[in-house]
């Protein structure tokens, strides 16, 4: 896409979400006052999410309105990146799931932002405990997320709007759309997108490539896992005593490690607020088996996602001869977008069904499963979606290395050759 196109839509949807930001406040209070001086309107929700939850409600105090601007520029410049390495203007799904993981994104540094600059936070990384508390004070749960989630169809409505019309003489004039409709169709007929040659059937080393690829992808993502494992976010537990039930020495003890549902390891209990997916071979020491079975299927989601995400990276990946900088630098942003895309879905997953076989502790409505899972998923993928990306820009760089070295020709090899001429004079007695 162009760079002028690429810049009106991003620049677009920053506009459309920081007016939604900075005057859906003072709109409901102007329509309160003018309906009823002491009425209050509710809270603005779409499927379930928070629409409001992120809005700006305090000028005065940095805390108020950083984080906020802080999602409105990343979310602009990440978005602009994603148009830009887009291939012509015809709107496609990898694109519109790029754009969406690069918001998501924003939104999770967004979030990360906020603890730093509150005075009253013991801690710059707040552990998951504390997001549950922040959660019950009042406080939506990962409402950067559901802000970033409902403002998403915004650039792309334009977007598909100026494809539709794209024909449209001032289009064509100020946007140069018939400049990325002939490039639409060069690059299905060349197969060759950004500045990327491609070969043409894919042979067994491409296959191997991928498989490659997609390992390196998923390895840090497992590790990530294991690590969250000691973490437990359910209620699925068994409250511990003394003796056994029934017997002469059973009693109640007031020891709170014997009375806490779990409390993992201090280093673990420090990181717990950016470690999402919980991957553990058995049960904790107080969970029950129905409990760590829906762990394992919301953990299971995130890595079957993220599989299929990097898959399909890897196959456009594998099948590159020649790369450039500003494509290992989309490949490696990509990687980051399809971690927290997948964290997402899984949290999905873990708000909307796990709710019913492994609830949260928390109740209420300011700490709704959906947007306590949405603020844990999109926390980890921003936190940790960069170790995807990297090991995917690793593997490519030395695949790219590997078949220079092997091509070339050693100077041994030259000295080890017969010369034809030679032969022949001395089979004819020469």
């Amino acid at each position: 896409m162009n760079r002028r196109l690429s810049m009106v839509l991003a620049a677009y949807g920053v506009w459309s979400q920081a007016t939604v930001l900075f005057f859906l406040d003072p709109m409901k209070r102007q329509v309160s006052e003018l309906v009823e001086p002491e009425a209050t309107v509710g809270e603005v929700r779409l499927l379930g999410l928070s629409l409001e939850g992120f809005a700006v409600r305090d000028l005065h105090h940095v805390q108020g309105w950083l984080p906020q601007v802080v999602f409105l520029l990343l979310s602009g410049l990440l978005s602009y990146g994603v148009l830009r390495a887009s291939a012509g203007i015809r709107p496609r799904l990898r694109t519109v799931l790029a754009l969406g993981g690069a918001s998501l994104l924003a939104a999770g540094v967004a979030m990360l932002t906020g603890p730093v600059l509150d005075p009253d936070a013991v801690t710059a990384m707040p552990s998951y405990r504390a997001w549950t508390v922040r959660a019950q004070m009042g406080e939506v749960p990962g409402a950067a997320a559901q802000f970033a989630l409902l403002t998403l169809w915004l650039p792309v409505l334009l977007w598909f709007l100026v494809w539709r019309y794209r024909e449209w003489q001032p289009l064509r004039t100020y946007l140069r759309t018939a400049e990325d409709t002939e490039s639409d169709g060069s690059n299905e007929g060349n197969g060759s997108r950004g500045g990327r040659e491609k070969p043409g059937p894919v042979s067994p080393a491409s296959s191997r490539a991928r498989r490659r690829l997609l390992s390196a992808g998923l390895i840090p993502a497992v590790l990530l896992a294991v690590a969250g494992g000691p973490v437990l976010r359910h209620i699925r537990v068994r409250y511990l005593s003394q003796g056994a039930p029934g017997s002469p020495d059973a009693s109640v003890t007031f020891d709170p490690d014997l009375w806490e549902p779990y409390r993992p390891p201090a280093t673990v209990e420090e990181w717990s607020g950016v470690l999402y997916p919980a991957l553990r071979l058995r049960p904790l020491r107080t969970e029950l088996v129905g409990g760590w079975i829906a762990t394992l299927v919301v953990c299971a989601v995130f890595l079957l996602v993220l599989a299929v995400a990097l898959r399909a990276l890897a196959r456009r990946a594998a099948e590159v001869r020649r790369w450039r900088p500003a494509a290992l630098a989309d490949l490696a942003m990509k990687g980051w977008y399809a971690t927290v895309l997948a964290a997402v879905v899984a949290a999905v997953v873990d708000g909307r069904l796990m709710r019913w076989f492994a609830p949260r502790g928390e109740s209420g409505p300011a700490t709704e499963h959906l947007g306590v899972a949405l603020g844990d998923a999109v926390r980890f993928g921003a936190a940790w979606g960069w170790a995807t990306g990297l090991a995917f820009l690793g593997v490519v760089l030395l695949m790219t290395r590997r078949p220079a070295v092997s091509v070339a020709p050693r100077a041994d090899e030259y000295e080890d050759q017969p010369v034809p001429e030679r032969e022949e004079r001395s089979a004819h007695g020469d």
